[in-house]
């Protein structure tokens, strides 16, 4: 910087030298540079002074600056740090929070799924005696805007009733109620749960038997015999008592009212079970028909067609027409229109044979179609009953949701049943229409047979006539 000033210097001089050298001598301009340049060196060295007295504040105040820069850097990165620091914290708050609410929500299913399996435990005498609290609960389950809250505290709520529900069995309840008898008459009684037995003895009959727990919507008394019935009326009036134990807890004796007879199980298939019922009959008669018809043509042995062939040949026509009437059934006509004309050419002979078996062919396979359509429609039907079947079963799911199987259960056994009865009518006719048409094409190759034996067996011989 020192250099530049006194180049800064020197070319002024020389310049204010070069202004006045024309008005001034040689002299003057030298004693005039001199004392210019006198006066630039002075300003420099004062220049000098100046920026050596302002170096060392300036020095000063850069490294304050410095020293105020590397703190306000250190300030940010604190700041930067303590952002990422909540940030983290932030996302560790919401992956807790996300993890609690998952937790509630599979809490909350497995109170849903407890209380769903409390009601199926249930009978039905038990149904009623807490239907304000089960209800409440169906309630808040099925409500789409109830708090997450209420919601929790009506699941409790059906936790709860599970669980004094068990402590009532364990240590028996009893309690008024009203039940279908045997008789099928509704009466008041007392019912008495017992851990898994639930007992009913009646005050206005005296009936008393198990409780039916199985697919009923009002409690029904199951009688089983005389003795258990006192016991049990007994235990249930009184609250003690000797008592046998059923240890199929109810099982069996719903399997045995399960039980139905045909017209029961063919009323569950709904109305497509009609029309499967209309193809089984009319195949099992047409089998049945085609079945003693087609069994009972015999078929004739060879040996009876060569002593025919025999009389041909020692020209006994007549002999021969009469021996083949004596044939059964179609084979008779054939042979008899054969030996007819016997004495013409073999092709015409072949010609009058085939057009017999033409003749006898729809005789053979009648009904056959009628019984291979069966076999075809019967599943057919069947299916359409279980779409039928399905889509009931889909509308009342729409309606009532999946809480309660036994509203599903109709269209179900219609579903299954028409498809059970489309296969029981399609497999038999399937099979005798299988049988039937193998009989009859045995029938029909046996004729084949027979023409080919009566032609090869004429004489090869035969003198031209001519035929007006």
């Amino acid at each position: 910087m020192i250099e530049k000033l006194n180049r800064i210097f020197i070319a002024s001089a020389c310049l204010a030298g070069l202004g006045v050298a024309s008005a001034k001598t040689l002299d003057e301009v030298r004693v005039q540079a001199e004392a210019d340049l006198q006066n630039a060196l002075k300003t420099l060295s004062e220049t000098r002074a100046a920026i050596a007295a302002e170096r060392v504040p300036l020095s000063r105040q850069i490294n304050a600056l410095k020293q105020e820069t590397r703190e306000l850097r250190r300030q940010v990165e604190r700041g930067e740090r303590a952002q990422d620091s909540r940030s983290v914290s932030l996302d560790a708050l919401e992956e807790r929070t996300r993890g609690i609410r998952e937790e509630n929500e599979y809490i909350g299913g497995l109170m849903t799924e407890f209380f769903q399996s409390l009601q199926a435990q249930m009978t039905a005498s038990e149904l009623q005696r807490h239907s304000d609290r089960i209800d409440a609960v169906k309630e808040a389950m099925d409500s789409p805007d109830i708090e997450t809250d209420a919601l929790f505290q009506a699941q409790l709520g059906g936790v709860s009733l599970g669980i004094e529900r068990l402590g009532d069995r364990i240590g028996g309840d009893r309690y008024e109620g009203d039940a279908v008898v045997p008789s099928g008459d509704l009466e008041s009684g007392s019912f008495l749960e017992l851990g898994p037995v639930s007992l009913f003895s009646s005050a206005d009959s005296g009936t008393a038997g198990f409780v039916d727990r199985h697919g009923v919507e009002v409690p029904k008394v199951v009688s089983v015999d005389e003795t258990l019935d006192a016991q049990a009326a007994v235990v249930a009036s009184n609250g003690e008592g000797p008592m046998m134990m059923d240890v199929s807890l109810g099982d069996a004796l719903a399997i045995e009212g399960a039980k139905e007879t045909i017209g029961q199980h063919i009323q569950k298939g709904g109305i497509w079970v009609m029309p499967i019922l209309f193809f089984a009959g009319l195949s099992t008669i047409l089998a049945v028909f085609k079945i003693v018809e087609i069994y009972r043509i015999r078929l004739p042995e060879l040996s009876s067609l060569s002593s025919i062939i025999h009389l041909i040949r020692q020209g006994d026509q007549k002999g021969a027409g009469e021996a083949a009437e004596r044939l059964p059934w179609k084979f008779s006509g054939m042979i008899g229109e054969a030996v007819r004309f016997s004495d013409q050419d073999k092709e015409l002979v072949e010609e009058v044979m085939y057009e017999k078996m033409l003749e006898a062919q729809p005789k053979v396979e009648r009904f056959l179609s009628v019984i291979a359509v069966t076999a075809a429609v019967a599943p057919l039907l069947g299916l359409l009953g279980t779409v039928t079947g399905m889509i009931n079963t889909f509308k009342l799911i729409t309606l009532f949701g999946t809480g309660d199987a036994r509203s599903l259960s109709g269209g179900i056994s219609e579903a299954l049943i028409t498809t059970e009865f489309g296969l029981i009518v399609a497999i038999p006719a399937l099979v005798a229409h299988s049988l039937l048409s193998r009989k009859a094409q045995s029938i029909m190759a046996h004729m084949e047979k027979m023409s080919v034996a009566f032609v090869n067996g004429l004489p090869k011989a035969r003198s031209e006539k001519t035929y007006l």
